[in-house]
């Protein structure tokens, strides 16, 4: 099932997937309550404090200047002339959708009280850092700038055709100081009881009051049918579920067939014969009282030692499945609150991007207590089928996890794996492209009229294109939708296509989240509406990778979830690159210059990543006499007002945000 007609054959004929009303109502109150009650700290530095200032200041600055956004309705006569006639169409219908912002007030409020308990419980801990105060001020302010803009947005309605800025409202926490040490890792607290036969949920009405409402989708009977499921039947109902969800969100209207497990099987060992990376592919179902995983793994695979996995079903009621069954594994971890799960992911996400908290070690109780129950029930499979890549499909509150940064106590999970995240498995165009020497488009801005500046986005840019790689860079005024449509116009198109700018996934509806162009914003939907116009989703001119170097995305919200999850999707390109946190301009141009360098070298997007998170957490991609140092020994020149010192990179908050989505190949 994709976008991209191309993409369907690797699967069944293709059928039309028919629109379903909207599917669920916004989480409300849980992140905005969790930042409120986040504990301010003072960070013990012993850094010289000349670069701590400068950054610190940068960073306030930032904000500050998002703070005072204010709404720009005037209409783009630019971008309406570069949009054709079926995109104009499509925007002013989108225009009549006004956001659902109804919320239920329970919910609400039982959501806020769960999130504010579990942050308050959080211990008080004090930063023990080695960084220079100097860079640790000035990252911290630059972070605690951005996120200050963010607060005082407040939402518009969509415009029709026209991209104008708007005012949005906030999600993000503040974040103030910045220290910086290599973590410590601590024992998990609580076990879990993990079978491989599914179980019959136990209605708690305590449990229901905090679900969702997913409109006309009894989750309740929905959880009973799937529990009771074989296993090649239960990965295509998920599939088909989350497919629904986001359609309901985007709008979009989506071809194909859910794919069997055995379709998934046999892809999988199609792409480790490509590639020389094998991958699993994990679908992870949060239920109301447990949470099954579902691995399939490449043909020819390994039970472990002492386990006996179920064998799928080709059984499928309402979903085409001729094809005979494939080998899969499945666990479930019983007493599992889908409440509590999702508040200890909320905490973790909020504890590793917490900018104030770099000296500190806190989020790694919540990592291992989510790896426990994540990945320790399948790690031996894993292990039996030496997997590289851990390809995961997440239900609802757990889209938005760092991975990356998931501890078994001793090791981070991308020190034994790549990661990626997909909105589904049928929804992958997983075909594979080398992108050595494909070329690239590098736009982005180092300043805004009413959002944080990106001081070394000139530094990125130019790095970006630079020898061997080929490719033109496009800065500030040169940085329009206007341009950007001229350029991906051209007869021989980009392969990867680069925005070094703010991106935001907001909360409710999809047109309060949008790419900010140097002076406009380009709202999701019409995004959507240029891949189309671009051709993005054909054979003839595809995207292979879309970078968004500067994303952030809303808590606590289902719509920001599936708009970040599913961004290569809406989008129309093949896979995605982006942030879950605003990083600071700093980190990101040490990340982005070092994947770029590793993505020469590694046939795979998601081994190239993972070849990035590892040099900056071990220390060889690190900021030092205002230079920032790439593990090859390159050095990118800093700004001579920059000050000096030294800024190592290897807390999870400056690598773990990035995510690979889509095609991970």
């Amino acid at each position: 099932m994709s976008s991209n007609p191309a993409a369907i054959e690797e699967f069944q004929e293709a059928e039309i997937i028919a629109q379903p009303e909207a599917i669920a109502e916004q989480l409300s109150g849980e992140a905005e309550t969790a930042n409120a009650t986040n504990s301010q700290e003072a960070p013990d530095t012993t850094e010289p404090e000349a670069i701590t200032e400068q950054l610190s200041e940068e960073v306030e600055t930032a904000n500050t200047a998002n703070s005072q956004e204010t709404p720009d309705t005037t209409e783009s006569e630019a971008i309406t002339e570069q949009l054709s006639g079926e995109a104009e169409t499509a925007n002013a219908a989108n225009s009549q959708e006004t956001p659902d912002t109804t919320e239920s007030e329970v919910i609400a409020e039982q959501l806020s009280e769960e999130v504010e308990t579990a942050n308050t419980a959080n211990s008080q801990e004090t930063p023990d850092t080695t960084e220079s105060e100097v860079i640790a001020e000035q990252l911290s302010e630059e972070v605690e700038t951005a996120n200050t803009a963010d607060s005082s947005e407040t939402q518009e309605e969509p415009l029709q055709e026209e991209v104008t800025g708007e005012t949005e409202t906030s999600e993000e926490p503040l974040q103030e100081e910045v220290t910086g040490e290599t973590e410590t890792s601590e024992e998990p607290s609580q076990e879990e009881e993990v079978t491989e036969e599914t179980e019959t949920s136990e209605e708690s009405s305590q449990e229901s009051n905090t679900e969702p409402d997913f409109g006309q989708l009894d989750r309740v009977a929905y959880e009973t049918q799937f529990q009771e499921a074989p296993n090649d039947l239960a990965i295509q109902m998920q599939e088909e579920f989350q497919l629904t969800q986001l359609i309901g969100s985007s709008g979009l209207q989506l071809y194909g067939t859910v794919p069997s497990t055995e379709d998934i099987s046999r892809r999988l060992a199609e792409l480790a014969e490509q590639t020389g990376k094998k991958p699993a592919f994990i679908n992870i179902s949060l239920q109301s009282n447990q949470l099954e995983s579902f691995v399939v793994l490449p043909d020819a695979t390994k039970t472990a030692v002492g386990e006996n996995p179920l064998v799928a079903s080709s059984n499928l009621d309402k979903i085409n499945s001729d094809q005979s069954p494939a080998l899969t594994v499945r666990k479930t971890v019983k007493n599992t609150s889908r409440r509590d799960l999702m508040a200890t992911a909320t905490q973790f996400r909020q504890e590793v991007g917490d900018v104030r908290k770099l000296g500190q070690t806190g989020y790694i109780e919540s990592a291992q207590e989510l790896y426990k129950v994540l990945i320790e029930p399948i790690e031996a499979e894993l292990e039996a089928n030496n997997i590289d890549i851990l390809v995961f499909s997440m239900d609802t509150g757990l889209r938005l996890l760092p991975l990356a940064a998931l501890h078994d106590g001793e090791q981070f999970l991308i020190e034994k794996y790549a990661t990626a995240l997909v909105p589904s498995f049928g929804l992958t165009d997983t075909r594979y492209v080398n992108l050595k020497q494909r070329p690239i488009l590098a736009m982005g801005a180092s300043e805004f009229e009413e959002q944080a500046a990106l001081p070394t986005m000139p530094i990125e840019l130019e790095n970006i294109v630079s020898n061997p790689r080929q490719g033109e860079a496009f800065l500030n005024e040169q940085f329009t939708i206007s341009n950007f449509v001229t350029q991906n116009s051209r007869e021989t198109p980009f392969s990867v296509v680069h925005l070094g700018t703010h991106a935001q996934f907001k909360a409710g509806d999809l047109n309060n989240s949008y790419i900010q162009f140097y002076d406009n914003k380009l709202k999701i939907p019409q995004l959507q509406q240029l891949s189309n116009q671009l051709g993005w989703n054909t054979d003839a001119t595809p995207i292979e990778l879309l970078v968004l170097s500067a994303c952030e995305t809303a808590l606590g919200d289902e719509e920001a979830e599936l708009g970040f999850a599913g961004l290569a999707v809406q989008a129309g390109v093949k896979s995605a690159l982006a942030s879950l946190w605003y990083v600071s301009d700093l980190g990101t141009l040490a990340l982005m210059g070092e994947f770029y360098d590793q993505l020469g070298n590694t046939l795979v997007k998601a081994e190239a990543l993972r070849q990035t998170q590892l040099e900056m957490l071990q220390g060889n991609v690190k900021v030092d006499s205002r230079q920032v140092n790439l593990s090859n020994g390159e050095n990118l020149p800093l700004p001579e007002n920059f000050p000096d010192g030294t800024l190592t990179l290897s807390h999870p908050y400056f690598w773990s945000s990035f995510t690979l989505i889509g095609n991970w190949n």
